[in-house]
């Protein structure tokens, strides 16, 4: 079974990935998604983006959204030859920021150009794995059915990631995930399906790929949660439990010193509303460096 991290967008800053790195929590990375409008961004920007999950020495999934497919192609083609293992393109994201100019899962409110794009990116990587990221559908969970396939006939596509909500449902509690995935993993027959949503234990991982006889899960915010989720789901015992994880982990990425109101968000994510720091972070100026310190 193929096991990911999830990639966040304003989690996964370079303290945060060096210091999951240092941790050996994950054996590949999905970066968050580079968002690309009228031209490719410079080489420099591009290596700097990349450099903090490439020092892990673990393979290094690109995610890429955007409308142009040349500007996303010429990204790609950039990101191969600075040592990306695959590229993904974006095509899930529910911020109506992104859906309102079509990128991100507003994409999937037009499938026609959605699978143009797919086969013109294939077109700069002839000899990279390609994947998409992408929700069941705008509105309806029926659209990944016709969808899907589409996909899979390019020839273009090497995985899916698909998470099991609508674009239109956000983060919402949903009903049916088991059901959704299973129909969509049937759909795509010959692709390999990496599914998430709402993944929060070793165990509901390995009941929900043998429900949809999905390839693998991803997990993004239960993994912020358990630090050590994705080993655990690996099969790995002796592990930190999770709130022990929780406090390794944020002591890691503040060791090597991060802003104040930086450390107040990781915190929230890690804990939610237990959050055990926020009351003394509260206290000291958004702009101040926090480090090791903190814990004495």
């Amino acid at each position: 079974m193929e096991i990911w991290p999830g990639p966040m967008e304003g989690v996964m800053s370079a303290p945060f990935v060096r210091a999951v790195n240092r941790l050996g929590l994950v054996e590949r990375w999905m970066t968050p998604f580079l968002r690309l409008t009228t031209a490719c961004p410079r080489g420099k920007h591009l290596k700097t983006f990349l450099e903090p999950f490439a020092a892990g020495g673990v393979p290094v999934t690109v995610q890429l959204m955007g409308v142009d497919p040349d500007v996303i192609g010429e990204a790609a083609a950039r990101f191969r030859d600075l040592g990306a293992a695959e590229i993904n393109l974006n095509f899930g994201c529910p911020s109506r920021q992104v859906t309102g100019g079509g990128a991100g899962g507003g994409a999937l409110r037009h499938p026609d150009a959605l699978l143009r794009m797919v086969e013109r990116v294939k077109t700069f990587l002839p000899d990279l794995p390609l994947s998409v990221k992408l929700r069941t559908g705008w509105s309806s969970p029926e659209e990944a059915l016709s969808l899907l396939p589409a996909l899979a006939r390019t020839g273009a596509l090497d995985r899916i990631f698909l998470h099991f909500r609508t674009v239109s449902e956000g983060y919402a509690p949903t009903d049916g995930r088991e059901t959704r995935l299973a129909a969509a993993v049937a759909a795509l027959e010959t692709i390999p399906c990496i599914v998430n949503g709402d993944i929060r234990s070793a165990a509901e991982a390995h009941e929900l790929t043998a429900a949809t006889g999905a390839s693998g899960v991803m997990a993004a915010r239960g993994w912020l949660r358990d630090p050590w989720l994705l080993r655990r789901i690996a099969g790995e015992t002796e592990l930190p439990d999770v709130e022990t994880g929780r406090q390794c982990l944020f002591a890691e990425v503040l060791s090597d010193g991060f802003r104040c109101c930086r450390a107040i968000e990781l915190s929230q994510f890690l804990w939610g509303r237990d959050n055990p720091w926020f009351d003394r972070l509260r206290r000291l100026p958004p702009g101040a460096t926090v480090g090791p310190e903190l814990f004495r």
